[in-house]
C-alpha cells in the first residue's frame, strides 16, 4: 500500500512515527517540497508485507 503525507516537517515526522507503530514500513521516499505552499513537504510511504512475529495466534 502506498501512503502520501503532506505537511510541515514536524507533521511529517509525527505521522511517520505513528504509522510505523501500526504498519511495517518498507520504503520512505525523499521529502519533496510543495511549491504551491511554503514550508510544506510531501513524502510517500510504501508498506511492507506483514511481519512474522513467530507467535501463533489461536
Amino acid at each position: 500500500m502506498r501512503i502520501r503525507i503532506d505537511g510541515t516537517y514536524a507533521e511529517l515526522v509525527h505521522a511517520i512515527n505513528k504509522i510505523r507503530t501500526i504498519l511495517p514500513v518498507g520504503q520512505i521516499s525523499l521529502i519533496l517540497p510543495l511549491h504551491e505552499r511554503p514550508h510544506t513537504w510531501r513524502v510517500f510511504l510504501n508498506t511492507a508485507p506483514k511481519r512474522d512475529t513467530g507467535r501463533r495466534t489461536t
